[in-house]
């Protein structure tokens, strides 16, 4: 759908491209060619431009600086949302389409510039959604996930936002962020500040320049998109987010906060992500072989037991700030630390799950070599 041209101004860098039959604004930067690829996938109302900021800003306070710093590859990817930027609205966008475009750029970026096959993905708050459709989209492509780290974001299960449940649709058909979720965001973003106690996005800026109203279709609420108006289907949300697909999730990790600014992510991410951890890791290794986990000897068992028990807390980071944290000097630079920490931790525990699935399926009874914490 064309709307009324705005005032679009591209940022250095910035690019807009046409994937899986919708367009996206991305930014790539260069990086150690022997390191995985980083994507940010920005959350709802948000262009990726707060992974990276704009040329007012200063590099340090945003995370694509401290990527750099630690040797990444870097790509910023922002779905159709109604800015300037973008010359149409796409109110029935889905997160299906959405985790089929970002696989395409994605996919396109790691060839064009031989990258490692497999990518770490942050998904900052609605695209924690994003999750399983990305996932198996990525692999149509031939690329894998090493970690889907979910960034103050919602579960994909329906129902965990349920303020979204009155979003009203503008009159271009997209969810109205305007008003209440707006200006909690600009109460973030002002507690996110540099350095120098500085805003790192001024506020006028911020509005015109990095938000705009979404499709409904991608929010944390079973409303979904209809001709005649938003309807209420959770089995269509289900389907749209995979959310009962456990196997098809990719491996996943969380970070959060525990700023009461964001009071629900603050309490709730540990334990919506932790199911998630858990059920994606069974899926993954020791369920893959579950004719065969009799085989195992008591310790062994009561061993992959003790991992899968600690695995959500060890593959959950707590970073300074609030829904913003990776924004500022500060939650920019804890944020890459963190992931760095996270990154092990998965490894770690990942080849030891692997290695007992082996021996179930070997019948072997060598003992892991995974200290829990």
């Amino acid at each position: 759908m064309r709307k009324e041209p705005g005032k679009r101004r591209l940022y250095p860098g910035e690019k807009l491209v046409a994937a899986a039959g919708y367009p996206a604004l991305t930014k790539f930067v260069d990086g150690d060619g022997s390191r995985p690829l980083v994507v940010f996938i920005t959350g709802g109302g948000v262009l990726a431009r707060i992974a990276y900021g704009s040329p007012e800003g200063c590099p340090r306070d945003f995370l694509a600086h401290w990527l750099a710093e630690a040797g990444h590859p870097f790509l910023a990817l922002s779905y159709p949302l109604d800015n300037p930027v973008f010359d149409s609205v796409h109110p029935a966008f889905s997160v299906r389409d959405w985790g089929a475009q970002s696989a395409e750029i994605i996919a396109k970026t790691v060839k064009a510039n031989r990258l490692p096959a497999d990518v770490v993905v942050l998904a900052w708050s609605m695209a924690g959604r994003i999750a399983e459709p990305l996932g198996r989209a990525l692999g149509r492509h031939g690329i894998g996930v090493e970690l889907f780290v979910a960034m103050a974001a919602a579960a994909p299960m329906p129902g965990l936002l349920p303020g979204l449940d009155r979003l009203r649709p503008t009159a271009n058909g997209l969810g109205d962020l305007s008003g209440g979720f707006n200006e909690w965001l600009v109460a973030n973003l002002d507690g996110q500040r540099g350095a120098d106690g500085m805003p790192v996005v001024a506020e006028d800026q911020f509005r015109a320049e990095f938000t705009g109203n979404v499709p409904v279709n991608l929010c944390a609420t079973t409303l979904r998109y209809g001709e005649n108006g938003f309807v209420a289907d959770g089995a269509a949300d289900l389907a749209d987010t995979g959310a009962l697909n456990y196997a098809g999730f990719p491996p996943l990790a969380a970070m959060t906060h525990r700023s009461v600014t964001d009071a629900r992510h603050a309490l709730a991410d540990r334990g919506a992500w932790g199911f998630y951890i858990s059920q994606t890791l069974c899926e993954r290794f020791p369920l893959a072989k579950a004719g065969l986990l009799g085989k195992l000897p008591a310790e062994t068992w009561n061993r992959l037991t003790a991992l899968i028990a600690v695995a959500p807390g060890e593959l959950t980071a707590t970073v300074s700030g609030n829904h913003l944290f990776f924004v500022g000097e500060r939650g920019a630079k804890e944020t890459v630390e963190a992931l760095g920490l996270l990154r092990a931790r998965a490894r770690r525990l990942h080849d030891a799950l692997r290695e007992i699935a082996d021996m179930a399926e070997k019948g072997l009874e060598r003992r892991p070599a995974y200290a829990l914490h």
